[in-house]
């Protein structure tokens, strides 16, 4: 990556993976890193269901978006990572451009969606205690 696309790589707020054809990881963001709470040098070269753990099966999607070309999404799926950590996510996956094997792998980490519930939820029961 190079100037602009280095900068919005860096910035987006969401973990994101790029996978090579054999599903190892060649470049993660740092949300990703944060996330799988490993550095872009120990997660480079490692198959991805060694550090991520999906309660869906993903492989055939995955094979179906290279051949496709298409985005795919599937939402609200368990993900799990090899240092424990533990959240629901919404998966996006894409071909890469320019990168026939290559796949981007998006993880809308649903802790924000969560939270606004919750305080949505509180907010009613107030006013009804009120009102």
């Amino acid at each position: 990556m190079s100037g602009l696309g280095d900068a919005v790589w860096a910035s987006l707020p969401t973990p994101a993976l790029i996978l090579d054809g054999d599903n190892c990881i060649v470049e993660v963001n740092p949300a990703a890193e944060i996330f799988l709470n490993a550095s872009r040098k120990n997660l480079s070269g490692a198959l991805v269901w060694d550090k991520l753990q999906i309660d869906t099966p993903l492989e055939h999607s995955i094979t179906r978006v290279r051949m496709s070309h298409a985005p795919l999404f599937v939402d609200a799926v368990h993900v799990g990572t090899d240092t424990g950590n533990k959240a629901t996510c919404d998966v996006q996956i894409s071909s890469v451009v320019d990168r026939a094997d290559h796949v981007l792998m998006l993880l809308g980490v649903r802790q924000m969606q969560g939270r606004v519930n919750r305080a949505m939820s509180s907010k009613s029961a107030a006013k009804s205690a009120i009102g």
